[in-house]
C-alpha cells in the first residue's frame, strides 16, 4: 500500500507543477469562489498577447507583402503604434500580479526560484528554436534575424529578438524576490526613475533588451499594487477616470514624440509612463467589464490561459507563413492582397488568429508526443524546486 500512496502522492504533485506556469500560477477551475475574479485577468493578458502577435504579423510578414492600396500599410503601422501604448505595459502589470505571490513569498518559502529557472530555460529553448530558424532561413529575410554568428550568442544575456519578455520575467523576478523586504513605495519610486530613465536614453529603435529596463515599472505595479488592482478591477470610475487620462495623455504626447528616433526630453518621459499606466489601467478595468458579457470572456480567457505557448511560439510561426508565401505553397496571397482591397485590411487580423490557433493546436500536439519539456522545465528538476 506504501508504494501505491507515494506513487499517488507524486502524481499528485506532478499535476500541481504541470499547472504552475512561468508566466504566474493558472486560474481557478470554473466554480471555484475566486474564479469569476481572475478571469478578467486572464482577458487582459489575452488582449495583451492578441496586441503583440499582430505586431510581428505586420513587421515581420505582412508589411513586405504589395498592398491593393498605398494607404493600406501606413494605416495598419498607425494602428500599431497607439497600441503600443497599452501592448507591453498592461502584459508587464498582469504578469507582476501573477508573479506577486510568489515574489512576496521569497526564495525558499514560495516558487520564485522554480519560476526565475523555468522562465531563463524557456528563454534558452526557444533562443535555440529560433537560431535554427535563422540557419535554414537562407536567403528569406525573417525578422529579427541576427547579422553574425556571435551575434547569436550574445543573446545568452543580451537578447535582441522577441524573447527579451521571456528573459525579464526571470530577471525581475529574481530582483524583485530579493528586495521583497524593501517598502514598495521605495521599488514603485525607483522603478519609475528607472522607466523615465530608459525613456531619456534609448529610443523605439535601440536594441530590444532595452526595453527590459523600460518597461520595469509596470511589473512593479503589478506587484505591489496587485491589491488595489484587484479591488477596483471593477469599478466604472477607475473606467472613466483611466480612459479619459490616456486620451488626455495622448494628445498632449502625441504619436511623432512617441515614436521619435530620438531620446525623449525628461518631461515627455514622464508623461509617457504616465500615459503607459493610464492606459493599462484602462486596459485592466475594460477587461473586467466587458468578461461580463460570456461571449468575450470565454474568448478572451481561452487564449490569456495559453499565453506561454503563443508567445514563445508566434514568430516561428509567422515566419513558417511568410516562407509559405515567399517560396511558393501560399503565394496567392501575394496576388489577394494586390488585389482586393478587403482581403488586404483583414489579412492582419485574419493572420493574428490563425497563428495564435496554430500556436495552441502545436503546443497541444508536441505535448502528446511527449515533447512538453519545451513549455516548461523538466519534471525531475520542477520536482526539486517545487516549494507547496
Amino acid at each position: 500500500m506504501e508504494p501505491r500512496k507515494a506513487l499517488k502522492t507524486r502524481r499528485s504533485r506532478d499535476s500541481r507543477l504541470a499547472r504552475l506556469e512561468s508566466f504566474g500560477r493558472p486560474s481557478p477551475r470554473p466554480g471555484s469562489t475566486s474564479a469569476s475574479r481572475l478571469d478578467w485577468i486572464d482577458a487582459a493578458r489575452g488582449l495583451a498577447i492578441v496586441a503583440v502577435v499582430l505586431l510581428h504579423v505586420s513587421i515581420g510578414h505582412y508589411y513586405a507583402l504589395p498592398q491593393a492600396e498605398s494607404w493600406v500599410v501606413p494605416r495598419w503601422d498607425r494602428i500599431n503604434q497607439v497600441v503600443s501604448v497599452i501592448r507591453m505595459p498592461l502584459l508587464f502589470v498582469v504578469s507582476g500580479m501573477l508573479a506577486a505571490g510568489k515574489i512576496k513569498r521569497g526564495f525558499l518559502g514560495g516558487n520564485a526560484i522554480l519560476s526565475i529557472v523555468t522562465n531563463y530555460y524557456l528563454y534558452l529553448v526557444w533562443l535555440a528554436v529560433y537560431g535554427f530558424l535563422f540557419v535554414v532561413s537562407g536567403p528569406v529575410v525573417v525578422p529579427f534575424q541576427p547579422a553574425r554568428v556571435e551575434d547569436f550568442f550574445i543573446q545568452i544575456v543580451q537578447p535582441r529578438t522577441p524573447l527579451w519578455f521571456v528573459f525579464g520575467l526571470a530577471g525581475y523576478t529574481l530582483v524583485f524576490t530579493a528586495l521583497r523586504r524593501v517598502p514598495s513605495g521605495v521599488i514603485l519610486a525607483a522603478t519609475a526613475a528607472i522607466t523615465v530613465w530608459s525613456g531619456m536614453t534609448w529610443t523605439v529603435e535601440s536594441p530590444l533588451w532595452t526595453r527590459i529596463f523600460l518597461y520595469v515599472f509596470y511589473f512593479a505595479v503589478g506587484v505591489h499594487a496587485k491589491r488595489v488592482i484587484v479591488r477596483e478591477a471593477r469599478s466604472w470610475w477607475y473606467l472613466l477616470v483611466s480612459g479619459v487620462l490616456t486620451v488626455a495623455f495622448f494628445q498632449t504626447l502625441g504619436l511623432v514624440t512617441l515614436m521619435t528616433p530620438r531620446p525623449l526630453a525628461f518631461g515627455d518621459s514622464v508623461v509617457s509612463l504616465l500615459l503607459q499606466l493610464a492606459a493599462s489601467v484602462f486596459g485592466i478595468t475594460a477587461s473586467a467589464q466587458l468578461c461580463r458579457w460570456k461571449p468575450w470572456s470565454a474568448v478572451a480567457t481561452w487564449i490569456g490561459r495559453r499565453t506561454l505557448g503563443i508567445y514563445v511560439m508566434h514568430v516561428p510561426v509567422i515566419v513558417a507563413v511568410h516562407f509559405a508565401v515567399e517560396l511558393g505553397p501560399l503565394a496567392v496571397v501575394e496576388q489577394l492582397t494586390a488585389r482586393s482591397l478587403w482581403f488586404d485590411l483583414l489579412y492582419p487580423v485574419g493572420l493574428t488568429a490563425f497563428v495564435i490557433v496554430v500556436c495552441v493546436w502545436i503546443e497541444k500536439l508536441l505535448g502528446m508526443v511527449r515533447l512538453g519539456h519545451l513549455f516548461r522545465l523538466p519534471s525531475r528538476y520542477r520536482r526539486r524546486l517545487y516549494r507547496r
